[in-house]
């Protein structure tokens, strides 16, 4: 590791526009709050200041109100755009990211991957155990991946598995339960209640 790295900030990822869900899944409440609160209040203590990337159409949601909000640059391209938008504000800074879609992540497993970062790599990342690749919504992306990410733009490639190809530090996680999203109605049902209240 350097002796000096840059900052990291925090970004939450709430751009996604809940198609199977058909509600919000920033605005879900599993634990007593909209999750994208419960989630930014987390990142919040593990790297602050904490972002949430949104649509256009989310600035006036009520359950959004108090939260420093990124616009997206682009819709429907999936969370390449957050990202871009982070590094847009932030360019010389590491950025934390989750997806609003991890209802069970953890404080410990935020802090599990701030400790195992590795600034000379581009991210550090989660691996996911069924398939050993990173798991792109639950890592660290350091200042130098940003080139990669503008050309992945360019050439219209939005999918964050770009990680495979550049340096990379995995970290395996404690419990892999917590990198489970939650994308359609069923999966929401066996664990939260639906709630859109701010």
């Amino acid at each position: 590791m350097t002796e000096n790295p840059v900052k990291v900030q925090s970004l939450v990822l709430a751009g996604g526009a809940s198609t199977r869900m058909g509600i919000d899944k920033a605005l879900l409440n599993y634990h007593g709050e909209p999750q994208v609160r419960r989630l930014a209040a987390m990142m919040e203590r593990a790297a602050g200041p904490v972002y949430v990337s949104v649509r256009r159409s989310q600035l006036g949601e009520p359950g959004f109100q108090g939260l420093r909000l990124l616009c997206d640059q682009a819709e429907n391209i999936g969370p390449l755009a957050g990202l871009l938008a982070a590094f847009t504000h932030e360019p010389g800074c590491a950025w934390l990211v989750a997806a609003v879609d991890l209802p069970w992540i953890s404080a410990a497993t935020l802090e599990r991957l701030l400790k195992a970062r590795d600034p000379v790599c581009f991210a550090t990342a989660y691996r996911i155990p069924e398939t050993d690749l990173p798991e792109p919504v639950c890592a660290i992306y350091e200042p130098a991946i940003l080139p990669v990410l503008e050309r992945a733009m360019e050439r219209k490639r939005y999918s964050l598995m770009l990680l495979r190809d550049v340096p990379l530090k995995l970290v395996d996680p404690l419990d892999e339960r917590e990198l489970r999203g939650v994308n359609e109605p069923g999966q929401f049902r066996g664990g939260g209640s639906w709630s859109t209240d701010a």
